[in-house]
């Protein structure tokens, strides 16, 4: 019955993506690729042809959720992959050792599996964590890093909101796990009053919150989820550990692109500001929007992601 439910609700995932693929006219290979550490098999999604540019997506979302900007970067060979847990990747759990150090686990050994030598890399929000997370302890893997969002918890100045902190407090925290999936139009309400904001929320093409919701239904997000965030935030709040320190910041010499939302919930611009002025290689870009620029207008953040990655080649 469990392996039937499991069959079910990767089916209807997989439905999902191929009407958001199909929405923003976007055709992609999946297949399923073993990392030596994490020692789990994940969903690497690819697009197009020519230099390569790795996409690492959110805390909770998906591959397949980048879908829309993907149009606006058609000259790369486009590479999107589910993080342990999330997806259709494998079940995962985060526990056992800080956060950034399975950023750099996780993204070192998906560029082994993939035999890419250096590269650029752009994430959002968790993703774009885990590509300065990469470029501070490897940076002969990275030929630049894009962060679309407040990079997660990589940066002093970030707070969270109600349910990061549910997500976050141990009593709470098991009361939530056991809360069933919401509805796609639930997914959509909420995401739309809090991290996209409505513009985003109106923007998104047919089938994007389908993928979350269905996200969500995956047999290991939960899991996953609960665990990374307790790795992350405790009682709501950044833990300290996860920051990158200025001296950090000041030996990141590869070319990094910040794009913001002028109203990010998660925090404002001004930290990508104070960041960017001490990291001697980068810049920061606000556009009118909240925690998905990529959401709030894909075209322009595919021109700055392009010129990034031109830049770094």
């Amino acid at each position: 019955m469990t392996e039937h439910l499991h069959h079910d609700s990767s089916l209807a995932f997989e439905q999902a993506e191929r009407r958001l693929f199909a929405a923003c006219g976007v055709e992609v290979e999946g297949r399923r690729v073993c990392l030596a550490d994490p020692p789990v098999a994940v969903r690497v999604i690819e697009a197009g042809h020519g230099p390569p540019l790795v996409l690492v997506h959110g805390s909770g979302m998906s591959a397949s959720t980048w879908a829309p900007l993907m149009p606006y970067l058609e000259r790369y060979r486009l590479i999107a992959f589910d993080l342990p847990g999330f997806g259709l990747s494998g079940a995962f759990n985060y526990t056992g050792r800080p956060l950034r150090s399975h950023a750099v686990a996780q993204l070192t050994s998906l560029l082994d599996a993939l035999e890419l030598e250096r590269v650029p890399i752009v994430g959002t929000s968790l993703g774009g964590m885990w590509a300065l997370c990469l470029a501070v302890e490897a940076p002969n893997h990275v030929a630049a890093v894009g962060s679309l969002g407040i990079p997660a918890v990589a940066l002093p100045g970030m707070h969270g909101d109600p349910a990061f902190t549910a997500l976050s407090t141990p009593i709470v925290r098991q009361i939530v796990a056991r809360i069933g999936s919401p509805s796609v139009a639930m997914t959509r309400r909420t995401m739309a009053g809090g991290a996209i904001g409505p513009r985003a929320s109106e923007k998104a093409p047919e089938g994007f919150f389908d993928v979350v919701h269905e996200g969500l239904r995956q047999p290991g997000f939960r899991t996953a989820m609960l665990t990374h965030m307790q790795l992350a935030l405790r009682f709501g709040r950044p833990r300290p550990e996860n920051f990158l320190s200025d001296t950090e910041l000041r030996r990141l010499a590869v070319p990094v692109l910040m794009i913001w939302g002028d109203e990010d919930p998660y925090g404002g611009p001004e930290i990508g500001r104070r960041a960017c002025g001490v990291m001697p290689n980068a810049r920061l870009e606000v556009i009118p929007g909240r925690h998905a620029p990529f959401l709030d207008d894909p075209e322009r953040c595919g021109a700055l992601i392009d010129d990034l990655a031109r830049g770094a080649n």
